[in-house]
């Protein structure tokens, strides 16, 4: 049910105070001739949901983030589709519970092209995405930020639906842009990204923003996923400068953040000023918890980025479609990010492909549409896994006895009730076990290798042409 938010933090009464045209641009009117919607969908990177203001933060990171809040609908349980950002990206751009297509683990960083079993790892070529699939119905795509889907030409985002592309092809191992250099990076920008940017989060925003205002005679969607806060972080002395009581680690989350909030500021203020406002939809959505190790909050959340527990599962998530949407308002119940593709095509007037395991949540946020998007979830992670069906939650941690909690209730996961309630505890485990066992093998381990049985064949020997080989020497007359 969605409910309207009785109190913002202070951080989104500044945030518009500060950008009082940003409001009052959303009702501009759209150009002749574009009477379709536009998207843009935000993935955060390890964002936590203790780290913005939108759901409580008293950090002060995320103004325009929280004034965006403020114009949508915050999804106050929003779950990531699996505790490592790989697999959780695959989700939000294929609409499929990863683990039903082997997506199972993070793709490891030292995967190079060119090595024999590239293809297998990320996602199968051919796979639909958001990007194909509007592409399919007429839509300019594109993607800006970490790609994470795989190394291979056939798994790049141009060849997945997307129009264009500037992106880390995997690994961040630096902060400052080299096109042209062997590192690791393939950016790409038609011309937009040079030696002259400083940091990598500035050159992707350049990117965005050129998108943006190149496409705006056209419909178009476009997914941009910073990498902000994949470490090691490297924030400005500016933004160090702005939170002095923080410290360490902290510190430089924070300082990501408000990076990150300011790129994201600049995408939004250039739909507004192109006129875009009024038919753009915008999603943004995190892809995991957040990383304590690296500064970030999961607030009262038990659990960080790469556990099963809800700290490492809950994600910050807003839907913001004016007209649409009511502004300033809440849904409560839980949504993952499996439904960002179906939401966003169904929004755009767009069928989703055949088989996939989101939800569109226009209905139920609209209010056309009652009860629970998901009857259950599950999440499986190597030796990390959970389910979660009628208000409990089963999960099995990376060592240590499976728990259950009464997660409608106890949200923070404080009481273990294993012992108390050991009917609920079997039905719950032998719901998993079911799922579980309906699952394809993962199709690499979370080392990077690859199981014997997903290997390809090797080609058979290759036999000499009949027709090339030489004639027998004909035998010596008596």
């Amino acid at each position: 049910m969605v409910q309207p938010v009785l109190r913002l933090g202070c951080c989104i009464l500044v945030a518009v105070a500060l950008l009082p045209q940003h409001a009052a641009r959303a009702q501009a009117a759209p150009l002749p001739g574009t009477d379709r919607s536009n998207a843009l969908v935000i993935v955060l990177d390890r964002v936590g949901t203790g780290d913005v203001g939108f759901l409580g933060s008293t950090l002060g990171a995320t103004p325009n983030l929280d004034a965006l809040a403020a114009r949508g609908v915050v999804m106050q349980r929003a779950y990531a589709a699996s505790p490592q950002s790989s697999p959780a990206r695959a989700a939000i751009l294929t609409g499929r519970w990863p683990n039903a297509m082997g997506f199972e683990f993070a793709m490891p960083m030292a995967v190079e092209a060119s090595s024999p079993d590239a293809a297998v790892r990320g996602l199968a070529p051919g796979t639909p995405t958001i990007g194909s699939q509007l592409a399919a119905g007429g839509w300019s795509t594109g993607f800006v930020g970490s790609w994470q889907m795989g190394v291979t030409a056939e798994q790049a985002p141009m060849s997945m639906g997307f129009g264009f592309d500037c992106f880390v092809a995997h690994a961040t191992r630096t902060r400052k842009p080299r096109p042209g250099k062997d590192d690791g990076f393939s950016l790409r920008s038609l011309g937009a990204v040079n030696e002259g940017f400083e940091r990598l989060e500035d050159a992707m925003t350049t990117c965005a923003v050129g998108f943006i205002e190149r496409e705006r005679a056209k419909p178009w969607m476009l997914v941009v996923a910073l990498p902000a806060l994949s470490p090691p972080l490297a924030p400005s002395a500016e933004d160090l400068a702005a939170f002095p009581t923080l410290d360490g680690r902290r510190r430089e989350m924070a300082a990501s953040l408000r990076s990150l909030d300011r790129s994201i500021g600049s995408m939004l203020a250039t739909i507004d000023a192109t006129g875009q406002a009024a038919r753009t939809m915008i999603v943004v959505i995190g892809d995991t918890g957040g990383s304590m190790a690296w500064g970030s909050s999961n607030g009262p959340l038990k659990g960080d980025f790469g556990t099963c527990f809800e700290g490492g599962l809950r994600v910050p998530m807003i839907i913001a479609l004016p007209g649409r949407l009511a502004p300033g308002t809440t849904y409560s119940n839980p949504v993952a990010g499996t439904d960002v593709l179906p939401t966003v095509v169904a929004a755009l007037g767009q069928p989703a492909p055949a088989s996939i395991d989101g939800v569109d949540l226009m209905p139920f946020l609209t209010g056309a549409a009652t009860g629970l998007p998901h009857g259950e979830f599950h999440w499986q992670s190597g030796q990390s896994a959970a389910t979660m069906f009628s208000g409990l939650k089963y999960v099995i941690p990376l060592d240590g006895a499976p728990s259950i909690y009464r997660i409608d209730q106890d949200p923070t996961e404080s009481i273990n009730g294993a012992e108390d309630s050991v009917d609920a505890y079997t039905m719950l485990r032998e719901r998993h076990e079911r799922w579980s066992q309906s699952l394809p093998p993962a199709r690499w381990l979370q080392d990077g290798s690859i199981p014997d049985a997903q290997r390809a064949p090797p080609p058979p020997p290759t036999l000499p042409d009949p027709g090339k080989r030489r004639a027998p020497k004909a035998e010596p007359a008596d």
